[in-house]
């Protein structure tokens, strides 16, 4: 079954958008596109968790690769479940990230609500996650 035009795009848009934005990420840290300054637009709450995230060595580059791997994912039916499991974890951390620190909440749901509508309509995908029982074949 292929998806209506709607859901089509919302994946492309959504995919889209994080997969730009890890290929993005990835010529800034190979010094092709220059570096933008996230600092200077966040809070300092937001600024020093990300300072410390960054202070880590490796989760800002394991953060760029879920965004180029899932959005990647998401722009094909048969992984876009994939994408979604994938960017799960880093929506969370946005929407507490922009909730908590910051007074982003329309931010955070303009992250999350693409995402939950995502998961929902890929929820027979799940569904032996929960049942323990291997899909049927075919399917």
């Amino acid at each position: 079954m292929k998806d209506l035009i709607g859901w089509r795009l919302l994946r492309w848009v959504y995919g889209g958008y994080f997969f730009v934005l890890g290929a993005t990420s990835v010529l800034q840290l190979a010094g092709v596109l220059p570096d933008f300054d996230w600092h200077s637009v966040m809070s300092p709450a937001s600024s020093a968790f990300f300072g410390a995230l960054e202070n880590t060595g490796f989760v800002v580059p394991l953060l760029i690769f879920v965004w180029t791997a899932a959005g990647l994912a998401m722009l094909f039916r048969r992984t876009a479940p994939l994408g979604v499991v994938l960017l799960a974890p880093v929506i969370v951390n946005i929407v507490l990230a922009d909730t908590l620190l910051d007074d982003l909440w329309w931010w955070a749901a303009l992250h999350a609500a693409p995402l939950v509508a995502l998961a929902w309509h890929f929820r027979a995908a799940y569904r032996p996650l929960w049942n323990g029982s291997p899909p049927a074949a075919g399917a």
